[in-house]
C-alpha cells in the first residue's frame, strides 16, 4: 500500500527539548487503512470524521492522517527514520491482512487524568513517587507510569476502585498488570 514515507520537516520537540518532532508524507492515501489499524492497535485514538489515528510507540506520539504523518518525542533523526520504517511495515502488513481483520470505526479517546484520579485512592501517600494522586493520574494518563506503582491499589486496599480502574485501563488499551483484571472481577 505504502511504497515510501518521506520526512518533510524536522523541528525541536515542544514537549521535550532534548528530542525532535517531524512531519512526513506517505506515498499513498492512508484513509482506507486507518480503521484496520484502529482494530489492531491497542490504545489508538481514532477519529473517523477527520480521519486521524494517534498512537504511542514507547515515548513517541504518532498521528496518521490521510496524507500526512506527524511524530513528537523522536530521539533524533535516526530514530525518526526507524519510526518511519516501522510505520511503513505496520501499514503494509495491516493492509495485506485486511481480509482477516474486522475494521473498527469506533472512536476511542485517551483517558483523562481526572477520570483516572477519581479511581485512585486519594491518599496522596507519595509511595508512587509523585506528590499527589492527581499528579500520578496525569502520568498514568500519559502512560509515563503503570498502575502498579500505586501501593494502596497494589496492596488491595481499594478493591472496588482497583477493579474499575483496571477495567477502564484495559478498555482504553493501557497496560493492565498481569492477573489484576481476572482476580478483581466480581469483587466488591
Amino acid at each position: 500500500m505504502v511504497e515510501q514515507i518521506v520526512i518533510t520537516d524536522v523541528f525541536p520537540c515542544i514537549a521535550d527539548p532534548a528530542k525532535i518532532r517531524f512531519h512526513a508524507q506517505p506515498s499513498a492515501d492512508l484513509t482506507e487503512v486507518l480503521p484496520y489499524l484502529n482494530a489492531v492497535l491497542q490504545g489508538a485514538i481514532y477519529n473517523h470524521d477527520l480521519p486521524a489515528l494517534t498512537i504511542t510507540k514507547e515515548h513517541r506520539i504518532i498521528s496518521l492522517y490521510s496524507r500526512r504523518i506527524t511524530c513528537a518525542k523522536a530521539d533524533n533523526i535516526e530514530d525518526a527514520r526507524a519510526v518511519i520504517d516501522w510505520l511503513r511495515n505496520l501499514i503494509n502488513d495491516t493492509w495485506a491482512h485486511r481480509h482477516q481483520i474486522e475494521p473498527s470505526y469506533s472512536r476511542r479517546e485517551r483517558l483523562t487524568a481526572l477520570a483516572l484520579y477519581k479511581l485512585l485512592p486519594g491518599t496522596n501517600c507519595g509511595r508512587c513517587g509523585e506528590f499527589t494522586c492527581l499528579a500520578f493520574g496525569v502520568k498514568l494518563a500519559g502512560q509515563e507510569v503503570t498502575v502498579e506503582r500505586c501501593a494502596p491499589l497494589l496492596e488491595g486496599q481499594e478493591p472496588q476502585k482497583r477493579a474499575l480502574l483496571v477495567e477502564l485501563l484495559a478498555a482504553g488499551g493501557y497496560h493492565v498488570p498481569e492477573g489484576w483484571e481476572s482476580s478483581e472481577r466480581g469483587k466488591g
